[in-house]
């Protein structure tokens, strides 16, 4: 049994239908990287793992345990199961650094004391306490990242790089079984995109569980175990870097390549 198993994954928006029936698998500790052209699916797709979209139709499940469709009696929720680093950050502008990773820490820690009294001092104690800890958490992911010194700055005082480091501490700040990212370099200048693969990189020598939506192939093809070539909101090819970079064997995936290899000969000129 695969760690992720997804199967039959449909979504469409008003008519039109963007996730085609969409099924892969992914073993605990690999990374997987997806690939393709603008509007086929890529993003759509993880948005529905993470639950931020709504699918029409499949399954998803971690672990052998379904989190999609929720039936109620699941133990584990896709908001926690998989975390999500967005393309343009999405930090709070009126918070810090530290308090951007800390803010979901310290909502799940409130669910996890259950409802509210305000006469109840051991609850607020207990509260206090997970605070503490998580901010001392945060502290050290930040550190992880390389922004130690960056805790108390705000995001408008940070670098695009920066920016997006401080939103995969966010991302790992709930432990979610497998990490998702939907464009991490796109939004930054060239130089600033070294810093955050890098960070990707270690990541993936801890054998951390990613799923990454990318454009940049050369990294995808020296980091993944796996990649899927998306088209027409369906995977068209599944295979490790060297088959799909060397032999690929759909169509679709060699015009792929081969226009990707016409543009970079027209940059050159």
């Amino acid at each position: 049994m695969a760690f992720l198993e997804v199967n039959n994954l449909y979504k469409s928006f008003n008519e039109t239908e963007v996730l085609k029936g969409v099924s892969f698998e992914m073993e605990r500790g690999e990374v997987l990287s997806i690939i393709g052209s603008s509007g086929n699916g890529k993003t759509t797709l993880l948005r529905c793992l993470n639950g931020l979209e709504m699918a029409n139709a499949g399954t998803i499940s971690i672990d052998g345990e379904t989190v999609f469709p929720a039936d109620g009696k699941n133990s584990k929720q896709t908001g926690l199961t998989f975390g999500m680093v967005f393309q343009n950050f999405n930090l709070f502008p009126q918070y810090t650094a530290l308090r951007n990773v800390t803010l979901a820490m310290d909502v799940q820690a409130e669910k996890t004391l259950g409802k509210k009294n305000p006469f109840d001092f051991k609850r607020k104690q207990a509260l206090k306490e997970l605070r503490a800890k998580n901010e001392t958490e945060a502290r050290l992911l930040l550190a992880r990242v390389g922004l130690e010194n960056k805790v108390d700055n705000y995001p408008c005082e940070l670098s695009g790089g920066q920016q997006q480091r401080v939103a995969i501490a966010r991302a790992l700040a709930l432990s979610p079984d497998i990490l998702c990212f939907d464009e991490p370099t796109s939004a930054l200048d060239p130089e600033l995109t070294g810093e955050v693969l890098k960070v990707i990189k270690q990541l993936r020598s801890e054998g951390r569980t990613m799923i990454i939506v990318t454009h940049e192939l050369e990294f995808a093809r020296n980091v993944s175990d796996k990649i899927i070539f998306m088209a027409d909101g369906v995977i068209e090819e599944t295979g490790t870097p060297q088959e799909l970079f060397e032999n690929p064997k759909s169509e679709k995936t060699k015009a792929f390549f081969e226009k990707l290899s016409e543009k970079v000969t027209e940059n050159d000129d």
